[in-house]
């Protein structure tokens, strides 16, 4: 029975020792092509016609292989721009990392570069030499990909000035079901110009990125960019902290064809010479139809199709193509709305915007549109309260009285207001009708 069990042993081991032998070579038979696929399956359709990924060398071993891709970009009206990314692919299930001994199906080292007529002026001129840049690559067994990047220090100091650079690291995670999370933090950022007498110095960055499909751009995702401090001393001196910008997209909760996008952006402290001492703004859009923004992206496709084959055209399509938004955007229903709360001249105010357009549903063309029908599709409505003290310190007090008299502001309990509305084609201004007609 030893005897068994031990021959059972060996037969075992030997079993996982040619798997592990002869796995790398059935891997690498299509890493490669694999690696482009699963690029391919990122890109959005709404970009391909401003993408495109070039597979050029290729040499394939047993446990290693090499690739150079090409991910050229091309925006419209301007010369390409071709990302360059050379792998070295070590070939699993065993792999050697930057962080030591891993498994997985793949594990790649990436020398990228980029290679286009502007970038190659601006680096000629460039002082120092660009720093060193790191990526790797490992996709796991469950198809899920993570790569990650390292952009080294600066430390730069000549004749035309100072630069100092902390670095820079970034990676994105994608599952197999194409949820994505991309992640950015860099470091301090100062840089001093003698001949202009100028510097700035950005105290750090970092951006964190979530969607839940990353090959469709109306996927439900959010960002978040935030910076500590940027300041400057010359020529003007101010410092401005706690910087925050959100962004989030996400589907409607009363329409799954609708989408809603708000953005926000809060400013803590901001010192020096202007009076404004803090900010924030938030700004929404909802009923905004997934079939608008689609047919936004098509024609930016068609636009790019049509500039590629004759840049000629490039006028007359930029035109034809803001005509036929502009249309669908008439044709369909839409709300926006805008918040702004800002401490100014040592006082808090605020200002509230809210607009609803019911859309003209029926419009067939821009030259059909009707200006009484296009103000009865509106329903907006203007709330903006100012601190009556700091506004008496500000260069528009003089403005103050004349408009109270007006009736177009009123003065309560140390605030100065204005309410406006236009609904049903009827112009509230803190609750007086003003004809309309006054305006065109």
């Amino acid at each position: 029975m030893k005897s068994l069990s031990s021959k059972v042993l060996v037969c075992t081991v030997a079993l996982i020792a040619l798997l592990l032998a002869v796995a790398p070579r059935v891997i690498g038979a299509g890493i490669e092509q694999a690696t482009i696929d699963r690029l391919i399956e990122l890109i959005p359709p709404e970009a391909e016609s401003q993408l495109e990924i070039r597979r050029n060398d290729i040499s394939s071993g047993w446990f290693r292989s090499s690739a150079s891709i090409e991910l050229i970009f091309t925006p419209i009206g301007t010369d390409a721009i071709a990302l360059v990314m050379d792998f070295d692919i070590d070939h699993g299930p065993l792999l050697q990392t930057q962080n030591g001994l891993g498994v997985g199906l793949a594990y790649a080292n990436i020398k990228p570069g980029i290679r286009n007529d502007l970038f190659d002026i601006a680096l000629a001129e460039l002082s120092f030499p660009l720093p060193d840049i790191m990526a790797d690559l490992l996709v796991r067994f469950d198809q899920s990909v993570q790569l990650d990047m390292n952009i080294s220090e600066i430390n730069y100091s000549g004749t035309q000035g100072e630069m100092n650079f902390d670095g820079l690291n970034a990676s994105i995670h994608v599952d197999s079901d194409q949820s994505a999370r991309f992640v950015v933090n860099m470091g301090e950022l100062a840089v001093t110009e003698n001949a202009a007498n100028s510097n700035v110095v950005v105290a750090g960055l970092a951006i964190t990125s979530i969607t839940s499909q990353l090959n469709d751009m109306l996927a439900n995702s959010s960002a978040t960019l935030s910076i500590p401090s940027l300041s400057s001393t010359a020529p003007i001196s101010f410092s401005i902290s706690d910087i925050v910008v959100d962004y989030g997209l996400n589907g409607s909760p009363a329409d799954p064809q609708s989408s809603e996008i708000y953005q926000t952006l809060s400013i803590a402290n901001i010192e020096g010479s202007i009076p404004v001492r803090s900010l924030s703004w938030r700004s929404e859009i909802k009923q905004l139809k997934n079939e608008l923004l689609r047919d936004y992206y098509r024609l930016l496709n068609e636009l790019q199709t049509e500039f590629n084959a004759d840049p000629e055209v490039y006028s007359e399509e930029l035109l034809f193509l803001g005509q036929e938004l502009l249309l669908i955007v008439l044709q369909n229903p839409l709300e926006i709305n805008n918040f702004i709360a800002a401490n100014a001249f040592d006082g808090d105010h605020t200002a509230d915007l809210r607009i609803e357009w019911t859309g003209l549903e029926t419009l067939a063309s821009l030259s059909e549109v009707d200006t009484n029908a296009a103000i009865a599709a509106f329903d907006i409505t203007l709330e903006i309260s100012l601190d009556l003290e700091s506004i008496l310190r500000s260069p528009i007090a003089g403005l103050i009285d004349p408009y109270v008299q007006q009736g177009y502001l009123t003065i309560s309990n140390g605030r100065v207001t204005i309410e406006a509305s236009l609904q049903d084609s009827m112009l509230m201004v803190n609750g007086d009708q003003l004809p309309l007609d006054q305006f065109f």
